[in-house]
């Protein structure tokens, strides 16, 4: 396993402000924009799992899909077994945003008129879903990193951001 901490990191800190427009957005009260980002921070957060374990990124939009695959060849992948229950947990969590697919930025044609994602997600109760996954998946996350990963200290800063940010989203739920 050929890991790739400095674009881990970018795909991270990508994230982190990704998150930070979520918790902009709540405040706001932009809910659309609230299910785009988080979905978009999670394919990150996604992502740098793939560079971390040395996989290739590829553009994608069902990171889920490659880490599930990953994972089925064990050869591919050396961890142990409490890392491989995270990262399925982090798959389960994250195909709840990919199902989502475009709806978030572009909405959904129904009969002959396009519900864009303001109409879509206009409440808290539409996007109540997108924080209580992005909220687990920051955890599961977080505590993948900490435990299967030797982080320096400065690679492990990013780590503590996220969960801070994490303890924001859960003052929203």
């Amino acid at each position: 396993m050929k890991t790739n901490f400095s674009q881990a990191n970018s795909w991270i800190a990508s994230a982190i402000y990704d998150i930070k427009r979520v918790l902009n957005d709540l405040n706001l009260k932009d809910f659309s924009r609230v299910a785009f980002t988080s979905q978009f921070a999670v394919e990150k957060l996604n992502k740098a799992i793939f560079s971390l374990i040395g996989i290739k990124i590829e553009k994608t939009h069902n990171p889920s899909e490659i880490l599930k695959e990953v994972l089925i060849d064990e050869e591919a992948l050396s961890i142990d077994e409490k890392a491989r229950e995270w990262i399925e947990m982090i798959i389960r969590n994250s195909e709840f945003f990919e199902k989502q697919g475009t709806k978030t930025r572009y909405g959904i044609i129904e009969g002959d008129k396009i519900r864009f994602p303001e109409e879509i997600y206009s409440s808290f109760e539409d996007i109540h879903d997108f924080l209580e996954n992005l909220k687990t998946i920051i955890n599961v996350y977080t505590k993948l990193m900490k435990e299967t990963f030797r982080l320096s200290e400065k690679e492990f800063e990013s780590i503590e951001v996220l969960k801070e940010l994490e303890g924001e989203i859960s003052k929203w739920i």
